[in-house]
């Protein structure tokens, strides 16, 4: 885990540089007003929605896991796989489509993809290892990322007010990014 930390903190600080070197390539062109709004818009349901989706779907299985020898399929984990993940990648396409041009967002899709199709294997293949046909089960039913639409009701969002806590910090950290990069993007424009 230690090795995937330092590829993904690489990986973060080598965006920070292209960012700060080919900046008016990357951020949007005020010109196009209408379509940054629109992405702006859609940029902040993703974000805010993302980091929903992570502390339902953590606040979920710590509660129903608490020793991690239990295969969670309940609340959100009843309709996808990997409500973390998921949520890790709207509020990471939120993000680009709030603070950049359309097509970086595309570009952190591919990078993301690269990263995390190959651990959501590597897990799928641990925890079929370690509950077996429990495990196989569960994957009939259940789709490993997108969310099957007809299956997700209200009472899958079951969400805890002390659930937020744990995702405090990191929402902060990402919302004082965000706003050092808007004015960065400000000077540098």
């Amino acid at each position: 885990m230690k090795k995937r930390i330092q590829i993904q903190g690489f990986l973060i600080f080598a965006a920070t540089v292209g960012v700060a070197l080919f900046h008016k390539y990357i951020f949007q062109d005020r010109s196009e007003i209408t379509l940054n709004r629109i992405l702006g818009i859609l940029g902040a349901l993703f974000f805010f929605g993302g980091y929903f989706l992570r502390v339902a779907a953590r606040g979920n299985k710590s509660e129903q896991n608490p020793d991690g020898k239990t295969l969670v399929s309940c609340g959100l984990y009843a309709v996808t796989r990997n409500p973390m993940y998921l949520g890790t990648l709207l509020i990471g396409l939120g993000i680009n489509f709030f603070l950049f041009k359309w097509w970086v967002g595309l570009v952190f899709l591919v990078v993301y993809l690269a990263i995390y199709i190959p651990q959501i294997n590597r897990e799928e293949q641990k925890l079929s290892a370690l509950f077996g046909e429990d495990f196989r089960s569960y994957c009939v039913k259940t789709p490993k990322f997108f969310p099957n639409i007809f299956r997700v009701s209200l009472r899958n969002f079951k969400v805890k007010q002390q659930w937020f806590r744990t995702e405090l910090h990191s929402f902060i950290a990402v919302l004082i990014c965000i706003i050092a990069i808007k004015i960065l993007a400000g000077l540098l424009g």
